[in-house]
């Protein structure tokens, strides 16, 4: 798969648990280093490393990861500490929490954004410019 040029999840990082497009999983899977799912998976995740959903990835989990890269489609809560990223081809339906965001068009997101590191906004708004 393609990464965007200038994205947090590089190509050539080891991918340490990989779910083939032929298999379908269900369960919580823990990690410490990068994941790439393009089969069926189904429960939560949780890594300190990377996520990538590829283009025939199906996720069904609330994900939490340093990076997340969205090619195939997500049902849940996404929380990337770091960087999440929807290409062309990527759906995630669920709240989303990061860092830095980058939607590239064609790519979709249905449900509420929150931008991690902006705990100030609120204030910024009561206050007004100055």
């Amino acid at each position: 798969m393609a990464i965007p040029q200038g994205s947090n999840v590089r190509a050539d990082e080891i991918i340490e648990t990989s779910i083939g497009s032929s298999v379908s999983m269900q369960g919580i899977l823990k990690a410490e280093g990068n994941i790439r799912i393009d089969g069926l998976f189904e429960g939560k995740i949780e890594t300190a490393g990377n996520v990538i959903v590829g283009r025939t990835g199906a996720v069904a989990a609330d994900i939490v990861a340093r990076n997340v890269l969205v090619a195939g489609k997500v049902k849940g809560n996404i929380q990337a500490h770091d960087r999440l990223e929807i290409i062309a081809s990527g759906k995630v339906l669920g709240d989303i929490e990061a860092i830095t965001l980058y939607i590239e068009e064609g790519g979709r997101h249905h449900g509420q954004t929150r931008m991690a590191g902006d705990e100030d906004a609120d204030q910024f708004l009561l206050e007004g410019p100055r």
